[in-house]
């Protein structure tokens, strides 16, 4: 569960940041938008499939790097936005997923003889 609820609502953020904020560049909102739902489902995916979480490290850096890729680095809020959420999102999914003596909500799978 590392990391699932803050990516999901940073996830959640990126759906409906560009309107909140106002972003100009039609690149950034619908960038933005793409991103916040594709990091929404592979967040779900990666609490079943841990592998999964690096897809969400990499959107993540394609948040991060997307403004001057795209070409909206020149505008200053969906660009300073986006690399923070951006960061935000990767460093979130690099964390372990569970830390010695955490509380786990599964049942374990371990067969007692």
């Amino acid at each position: 569960m590392r990391a699932r609820w803050p990516n999901i609502l940073l996830s959640l953020w990126l759906m409906v940041a560009p309107l909140i904020l106002g972003f100009d560049s039609p690149q950034a909102r619908a960038n933005t938008v793409t991103v916040g739902l594709c990091l929404f489902l592979f967040v779900l995916v990666a609490d079943s499939i841990p592998a999964f979480r690096f897809v969400d490290t990499a959107l993540g850096l394609w948040l991060a790097a997307s403004a001057f890729v795209l070409g909206y680095g020149d505008q200053l809020l969906p660009t300073a936005h986006n690399v923070i959420v951006g960061l935000a999102v990767a460093g979130l999914s690099l964390l372990p997923a569970h830390r010695a003596g955490q509380l786990s909500l599964r049942p374990s799978r371990e067969v007692h003889a």
